[in-house]
């Protein structure tokens, strides 16, 4: 009965904290009503969050604030990378305190052994929501890394060879950005706009190995730039000896990729083994029996 008031008691708490800055957020209707409903469900509810964030308690600060900066800037550039940030932490504030405030209001319609599973339904609506909001970008700057190795090899390779064959390098990086589908070509496009747009070769190729956030790349983007200070011999050759190099990187990558997927069928595996064999035993034991 104790548990019973207390958690009435934090749910209140948690219902005023909501319809209070439920009504303080409504100066931050324009940040949410462009959003995608499909993406963004409940969007309209997100400027509670927007509005906590501008206290000092529920603020966004810290390792949280680098991590989600930097993640944004890979996504969204230097433009906007700041709303993302703050769009994710206010959803993921906005949600959590939507399922604390219904789920703790609802502890006052059950008895003593069922709130146990109540709170684990909570927790476990609140680990959903910071995936949701907090963990979506990393995991969007992963497969995008991912997939800009995958089809880096063949990038180079292309490239390779419009530079071996006498086209400048602004030029052969267009036709291969614009030859081709892709999140990595995606990434050369806007290169191309950067370059178009004043900024140097070596500056846009530079930021096209930044945001790709991939190792291997910006290693050979920093490379290729040395190359192109050095002048278009120096480049073609270094272009020649990166691409067998890549390919051999490939095929190392797609080995160890194969190891790591057979190493994650071994414990299905063991368990249809296991199961196999319980099922045996009581066939044998059963028949021993009679």
């Amino acid at each position: 009965m104790i548990l019973n008031f207390i958690l009435l008691l934090l749910a209140s708490i948690a219902t005023g904290m909501f319809l209070v800055n439920l009504a303080r957020g409504k100066q931050y209707g324009y940040m949410v009503e462009s959003l995608d409903g499909s993406e963004y469900f409940l969007k309209e509810l997100y400027v509670v969050g927007f509005s906590l964030n501008d206290g000092k308690i529920f603020k966004l600060r810290g390792k949280m604030e680098r991590d989600l900066k930097k993640q944004a800037k890979l996504l969204w550039g230097d433009q906007y990378y700041e709303y993302y940030a703050n769009l994710a932490w206010a959803q993921f504030l906005s949600l959590t305190l939507l399922i604390v405030s219904i789920g703790f209001s609802l502890s006052g319609f059950l008895k003593t052994e069922q709130i146990p599973i109540l709170l684990i339904l909570v927790l476990l609506f609140i680990a959903a929501f910071w995936n949701l909001s907090l963990s979506k970008m990393k995991e969007k700057v992963q497969k995008r890394r991912e997939e800009c190795e995958a089809e880096f090899p063949n990038m180079v390779s292309k490239l390779a060879l419009l530079i071996n064959s006498g086209m400048v390098l602004r030029e052969a990086w267009r036709v291969t950005a614009y030859g081709k589908e892709g999140t990595l070509y995606t990434l050369m496009k806007q290169a191309c706009e950067d370059m178009e747009n004043g900024e140097s070769d070596i500056g846009a190729i530079y930021k096209f190995g930044v945001t790709s956030d991939s190792a291997s790349i910006k290693k050979f983007t920093s490379a290729m730039i040395q190359g192109m200070q050095k002048g278009n011999s120096e480049l073609a050759d270094f272009m020649v000896s990166q691409t067998s190099e890549l390919w051999a990187h490939k095929r190392q990558m797609a080995l160890q990729q194969g190891e790591v997927a057979a190493g994650k069928l071994i414990i299905p595996l063991g368990i249809t083994f296991a199961g196999i064999i319980m099922i045996i035993v009581s066939a044998a034991m059963q028949s021993m029996s009679f």
